[in-house]
């Protein structure tokens, strides 16, 4: 019985996880390689989910096996009307971190905080 009630809930959850993901969601091509939460990521197809019930956002890279990352959100400013999601990166030489993430009217905090190196600008990606 307990190895049942352990593959429920495992199910569960990853069904509820995958719900909240599909909540709204949007891809945005990144053309550069960059780092996130210490960890590098490559150019390429990025899904952003937005859980509006949850102020949570999801970046979850398409077509490669990696974890995805979860930030909260705040409400930001935007036009609810047209859901504009894009990411912006500091950008130090040639390295890109990313500073943000917005997704209509929602948006994360400042996620480079304490960046390693001088910031030398900023680009943003996205629709």
């Amino acid at each position: 019985m307990r190895f049942s009630f352990r593959n429920l809930v495992l199910s569960s959850a990853a069904l509820c996880t995958t719900a909240a993901f599909a909540a709204e969601q949007k891809r945005v091509e990144v053309p550069f390689s960059f780092v996130a939460k210490n960890h590098a990521y490559q150019a390429g197809s990025y899904a952003i989910g937005l859980d509006e019930e949850m102020s949570v956002v999801t970046l979850r890279s398409i077509g490669r096996s990696s974890q995805p990352l979860m930030w909260i959100t705040a409400p930001g400013a935007g036009d609810p009307s047209h859901p504009k999601v894009s990411l912006t990166f500091d950008v130090s030489g040639q390295q890109h971190v990313l500073r943000t993430i917005q997704f209509g009217t929602f948006a994360t905090p400042n996620l480079n905080k304490k960046p390693k190196y001088r910031v030398e600008g900023s680009t943003t990606v996205g629709e």
